[in-house]
């Protein structure tokens, strides 16, 4: 029998039911204790924009395992359970209800939280941020009765809640302060075409403004106006703007971060001995792209949080995952692999979302950096993500652009 530890995971989400589901797996022995401020069991955050808010899945669909696996792994789920303190020194947790718990190893994946917008009348009856089960749930409830909905944001969130929405049946009307949809992924030919796509489906996009008050009736929302003046009538908001790290529990802990997010290493250790951290927390060195990130989406928890809990139970794995984000709106799927936070000097695209198929290039000094994808078959992905592993040099500029050859044709595979 090998060695026993305890090992106490902070956070409810994906990466730390696969940091247990993992630990488990690889033959992780001792006590595992999953401590989660949510009061729902570990979910998947994707579907809560798509096919939940549609009503095509149910809520067993969403969660990351059936809730009696944790019983059966020996997994101590204990939902309601808010850290408050870490005290390495000690090597015990501080929780809500004023008790305690001790670990030998801790793992902090205690993921993100939703920004506020600071607006007047954002505590109105109507307005709801969208990060968790419990507001998709009810959203998804307000839904059913109202016949208008204001959506703030045009990232990922933004954009798929408004798209889930309008095929709800709802006006939706999407604010966002960027001239450009989905201004992340830096493609303007991209942001033109959903913004195209987006009005012929009836969406009112308000691009270059921003809401300056929620306005109400008897404590509940019935509408907002911009800083421009625009005046919108809603029963319904959704404030996408972005999430920050939840990481104010580890205030005077000694854990050493930046900007909110943990330092980690090759192995997602942080400065503490016997403390690491994984997910959307995680300020992580990319074996692939050579510098720190942060990834706050679904494939990098599912990712990092498998690799750390066979890490703990003994198994050295290697870290191989290009970084991959995903989104669907309007039965569209588009994907980003690689690294723009490097940053890239020139973005060449081929085809486009109406002509149903696209890849955009990023490059950097002439080096594939980063790919974005619509409508391309598995294999075409799996070529993209074989040869950002190496990023390499463009050889034939015309492949870039020409929808008859493999992605592969342009660049110098050897190089």
């Amino acid at each position: 029998m090998g060695t026993q530890h305890r090992i106490v995971i902070v956070g409810g989400g994906l990466a730390a039911a696969r940091v247990a589901r993992a630990f488990r797996d690889a033959g992780g022995e001792g006590s595992v204790s999953i401590l989660s401020a949510d009061t729902d069991p570990p979910y998947n955050r994707p579907p809560l924009s798509k096919g939940f808010l549609r009503g095509e899945l149910n809520e067993d669909a969403v969660f990351v395992e059936p809730v009696e696996t944790y019983a059966e792994l020996e997994i101590d789920l204990r939902l309601g359970c808010e850290v408050t303190a870490v005290s390495p020194g000690e090597q015990t947790v501080a929780l809500a209800d004023g008790s305690s718990l001790s670990y030998d190893r801790l793992v902090l994946a205690s993921g993100s939280l939703p920004r506020a917008l600071g607006t007047p009348g954002e505590t109105l009856e109507g307005v709801h941020t969208y990060r968790t089960l419990r507001d998709a749930r009810a959203v998804r409830a307000a839904a059913e009765s109202a016949s208008a909905a204001l959506v703030i944001g045009g990232g990922f969130i933004g954009m798929e809640t408004t798209a889930s929405l309008r095929r709800r049946g709802l006006a939706v009307t999407q604010v966002d302060l960027a001239d450009d949809l989905y201004a992340s992924l830096q493609a303007p030919p991209l942001s033109r075409s959903l913004e195209r796509l987006y009005r012929e489906h009836g969406v009112d996009v308000i691009l270059g403004d921003v809401v300056a008050e929620f306005r109400g009736s008897g404590g509940k929302l019935t509408g907002a106006v911009t800083k421009a003046g625009r005046e919108i009538e809603a029963e319904l908001a959704i404030v996408g703007v972005g999430v920050q790290p939840s990481t104010g529990y580890l205030e005077g802990s000694g854990v050493e971060l930046e900007k909110g997010t943990v330092l980690v290493d090759e192995r997602f250790a942080s400065s503490v001995p016997g403390i690491y951290a994984v997910g959307d927390i995680a300020n992580f060195t990319d074996p692939i792209f050579g510098h720190r990130r942060l990834i706050q989406h679904w494939t990098n928890a599912n990712h990092q949080g498998g690799r750390l809990g066979r890490l703990l139970a003994g198994q050295d794995t290697p870290y191989d995952q290009v970084a991959f984000f995903f989104s669907e709106i309007f039965g569209i799927k588009i994907g980003l692999l690689g690294d723009l936070d490097g940053g890239h000097d020139e973005l060449v695209m081929r085809g486009s979302l109406e002509e149903g198929a696209l890849i955009g290039f990023y490059l950097r000094e002439g080096r594939l950096v980063a790919a974005l994808i619509s409508g391309q078959t598995p294999e075409a992905q799996n070529e993209l993500n074989s040869l950002l592993r190496t990023q390499p040099p463009v050889v034939d500029r015309a492949a870039l652009t020409d929808p008859d050859t493999s992605p592969g044709s342009a660049f110098d595979a050897g190089g």
